[in-house]
Formats: structure tokens, C-alpha cells, sequence
């Protein structure tokens, strides 16, 4: 089984990315072993404290006293490149990505290819996603695992003639679980790879002139870009 956690990042309410960082469930412990190991490196090389929430935003604007020393946003560029290294070739995650105008509907498409990766490797997913949507996000999953209308990429669905079809989710197990960001690691990991993938697809100068919007691209290892292959930069971005 699969635990996916799940966070967010937009911009202006106009703009949504959801990211779902996928840890093998038999290997959770080892995982979080290797990320507390990350964090002791960063509380070494650059005195950012170990049980500090890393909040992306947040940190890319150099906000928080985060550290025992001053980390200007050149630094803290350069640490969240790190990062997402680490991700990326840890050989412990995969990542699936989704970005849309609509909030609900970025949710419900990652949710979707997330159902549809598990379905073919034969294994099921429990969701942990961060707090602030319980009962929003926990409607859409049951909703999504009776009535769940998927368009065909083709115009039609061959054994109907009609242009949707109702593909109830089956491999996204139980509710989310919601847990607070600052009280796990994974939640703020997947948080650094959505700000990431914002910065992508949607640019600023202040973050541009720090290299922000390439840092999508660092996390090609461990993306499961089967999920969309039709994104036209083979990152398996969901639009």
C-alpha cells in the first residue's frame, strides 16, 4: 500500500497545484528515517532548527526564524534546491502533480490519476493531506468512490457512445487522514514540491531571479510521468 501525502499551493485563489508524494507503506520507517537524516544535515550545514516547520512560502520569502544564524533568500533558494534533491534521489518517493483555474477540480483529476496509477500497480492508497479542507475533501473521496464522471479522451467512451462515464475510485482506501503540517515531515516536503511547480507554471521576478522556476524540473526522478503523457515537458504535470 501506498500512504500519499497531499498539500497545496496557489496563487491569488486563481491558480491551483496539488502534489501527492508517494511513500511505500512497508517502507515508511526507513523513509522517515532517511528525511530526519535530511533534517539533521540541515540543522548542520545551515542551523535550520529540526522540529521547525518548513513552510514553502513562507520560506522562499524569507520569513520565519527558521535558523540559529541568518538565512538570506539566496541561501534559502539554494537549501530548497537541496531539498528537492533529496526527493528526487532518495529513491524513496514517487510524485504526481495537478494544476488547474479550479481548486476542486485540480483535487478531484490528481485523485483520479493517483486511483488509476495504484489500480495498475495493484495496490491501494491511504491519503494524508494537510488540515485547513476536512470535510470538503472528505465529501469529494466518498462522492468520487459512488459517482465520479470522467470525460473521454477520445470524445466518446466506445462502449457507450457517450462523452462521460461514471468510474467510481477504488484504490483510494478510507478518509484523508488530516494532520497538522508542522507535525510531519512529509506534509512539508510535499509542500516544498507544489511551491515548486507553482513557480513553474506560474513565474514571479523576485523568485525567477533565483532560479524557482526551474526547480520543478529537479524532481524528473522520482515523477511518475505516466500519469499525463501528453505534458509536453515529460513531467507528467495533470492539467
Amino acid at each position: 500500500m501506498w500512504f500519499a501525502y497531499v498539500d497545496e499551493s496557489k496563487e491569488n485563489n486563481s491558480f491551483f497545484v496539488y502534489s501527492a508524494l508517494l511513500i511505500e507503506s512497508d517502507a515508511w520507517n526507513e523513509t522517515f528515517a532517511a528525511v530526519k537524516a535530511l533534517r539533521q544535515q540541515l540543522r548542520q550545514s545551515h542551523g535550520i532548527f529540526i522540529n521547525k516547520e518548513l513552510h514553502a512560502w513562507k520560506f522562499a520569502a524569507g520569513k520565519g526564524q527558521i535558523s540559529d544564524r541568518i538565512l538570506d533568500k539566496q541561501r534559502r533558494a539554494v537549501i530548497f534546491a537541496e531539498v528537492l534533491k533529496f526527493i528526487a534521489e532518495s529513491g524513496k518517493f514517487k510524485l504526481i502533480s495537478s494544476v488547474h483555474t479550479s481548486e476542486f477540480y485540480a483535487f478531484d483529476r490528481l485523485m483520479n490519476r493517483l486511483n488509476r496509477t495504484a489500480q495498475a500497480k495493484k495496490t491501494n492508497v491511504l491519503l494524508f493531506c494537510d488540515e485547513g479542507q476536512e470535510a470538503v475533501f472528505t465529501r469529494r473521496i466518498r462522492k468520487m468512490r459512488v459517482y465520479n464522471q470522467i470525460p473521454s479522451n477520445r470524445g466518446v467512451w466506445q462502449d457507450s457512445g457517450s462523452v462521460v462515464k461514471n468510474i467510481p475510485i477504488q484504490n483510494i482506501i478510507e478518509d484523508p487522514i488530516f494532520k497538522k503540517s508542522h507535525m510531519s515531515y512529509f506534509i512539508q516536503l510535499v509542500d516544498f514540491c507544489a511551491y515548486a511547480l507553482l513557480r513553474k507554471e506560474k513565474p514571479i521576478a523576485s523568485r525567477t531571479a533565483l532560479g524557482y522556476h526551474e526547480m520543478y524540473g529537479s524532481l524528473r526522478p522520482c515523477i511518475e510521468t505516466a500519469v499525463a503523457p501528453r505534458c509536453k515537458e515529460g513531467l507528467g504535470i495533470i492539467r
